[in-house]
């Protein structure tokens, strides 16, 4: 349910620092290890997000005692 808006922000983010992880333009060499980051850091917390996060909960899910009414 929450996969398109979160693919598309993270895409759009990625798609944004491109052009300075690429260095185009004057100036931007000193921009490369900050895009770099930002890039890297995006894909990664995508994965957790949409990954590693539902499946802890999962298995912690497992240790849950039921609810008595």
């Amino acid at each position: 349910m929450r996969l398109r808006p979160i693919m598309m922000t993270s895409l759009a983010t990625i798609a944004g620092s491109l052009p300075a992880a690429l260095a185009l333009g004057p100036g931007a060499e000193t921009r490369v290890p900050m895009a770099v980051a930002i890039i890297g850091g995006v894909i990664m917390s995508t994965e957790l997000t949409l990954l590693v996060v539902p499946c802890v909960y999962q298995a912690l899910a497992r240790f849950e005692r039921p609810t008595v009414d």
